[in-house]
């Protein structure tokens, strides 16, 4: 159960807003989706599909990313692989707006792409 406290922190989180595809993997099902914006603590992104509050999501972010010349430079795909939960769920003109707090991340460079 999240407190009082770290949730307020969460909410006070700087937001970015930011139009990336999501692949989102949960116990009823895979979906896909694009965040409306992403903060250190979750994300909030639209999808067709109803995801129930509570439950555990599994979710992976596009992220082109351009690399240093030392680093081998040009465009690359970067995943942002993280593990949270829904926190809150709405219906909207545009389908459903799901809010995930994020519990843990890492990064895997795609190779090739």
């Amino acid at each position: 159960m999240t407190s009082a406290s770290h949730q307020s922190d969460l909410r006070n989180s700087i937001r970015f807003p930011m139009h990336l595809q999501v692949t989102l993997s949960t116990p009823t099902g895979q979906y896909r989706a694009t965040t409306t914006d992403i903060s250190a603590g979750g994300i909030l992104f639209r999808t067709d599909s109803e995801l129930e509050v509570g439950s555990p999501v599994h979710f992976s972010i596009e992220m082109p990313v351009e690399m240093p010349i030392e680093l081998g430079g040009g465009t690359h795909l970067v995943l942002v692989l993280c593990a949270g939960r829904v926190v809150r769920c709405s219906s909207e003109k545009l389908g459903q707006s799901v809010a995930v707090a994020i519990d843990e991340y890492r990064f895997k460079r795609v190779e090739g792409a």
